[in-house]
């Protein structure tokens, strides 16, 4: 699961359409140790466009459903810095070799259905605590990538716990054809919220934190003779 935010954990799953234990996404609101929480902060803090992954210890075995009913609420895992696509999936650096991860809640949860359509234009889930804000696309269907991102700042037009409990945006580009780099340059859109068509506001993007169409996601990976971008290294954030 890839580490987002600073004020607030939350950690998305890297789902897979190819394997059936990984055909879900999922957020997770969570927290450390302090140890473990010092540590993450402070390497963060000197790598600021690297990507961090969390993984839970061979020792610790369990199912995403394990963790949206409750039935796992803590659990040991190691925390890297840094990651690859190659090989089908590579952690670089550990950080922490044994962090204790607890699940406060779970903020997003669904099983993989290709039967329900792919929305017609780009979706993603907004999330946050009031002082961050990120961005996880909505994934639908074989072939398609994994997006997530830090907001500059957490949008105005949300209240905290609407924000905390997250909603969907649609942005206007369309959600096909599935791309090798991010489909988000930063700047301003206007985005529908709860894909209402009146009810369009402004949402300031930045930086993309990772973006990937490898790490078995798709069955075939439609980048994967396209370079270190389409293998879902991380971008330099700013």
């Amino acid at each position: 699961m890839f580490m987002l935010g600073t004020t607030t954990l939350y950690l998305c799953h890297m789902p897979m359409f190819c394997k059936e234990d990984h055909h879900y996404q999922m957020t997770l609101q969570v927290s450390l140790d302090a140890a473990s929480m010092a540590t993450y902060l402070a390497d963060k803090a000197g790598n600021p466009g690297s990507a961090y992954n969390l993984i839970n210890l061979d020792t610790c075995q369990f199912t995403l459903p394990d963790l949206a009913t409750g039935a796992v609420t803590t659990y040991p895992a190691i925390i890297y810095r840094d990651y690859s696509n190659d090989g089908g999936g590579t952690p670089s650096n550990p950080i922490v070799q044994s962090a204790t991860v607890t699940v406060e809640r779970v903020l997003y949860y669904r099983a993989f259905d290709q039967n329900i359509p792919r929305p017609d234009n780009l979706s993603y889930i907004l999330f946050g605590d009031g002082q961050q804000a990120h961005l996880d696309h909505y994934i639908a269907a074989d072939p398609d990538f994994q997006h997530l991102l830090t907001l500059p700042e957490a949008p105005n037009w949300l209240s905290v716990t609407q924000l905390k409990a997250g909603v969907l945006v649609t942005f206007p580009p369309p959600s096909t054809p599935i791309g090798c780099s991010s489909p988000l340059a930063p700047g301003s859109y206007p985005v529908q919220f709860q894909g209402i068509a009146t009810a369009t506001v402004p949402l300031q993007v930045g930086d993309t934190f990772w973006y990937s169409t490898g790490n078995m996601l798709n069955m075939n990976d439609p980048c994967a003779s396209q370079g270190a971008m389409a293998m879902g290294e991380p971008v330099a954030v700013a």
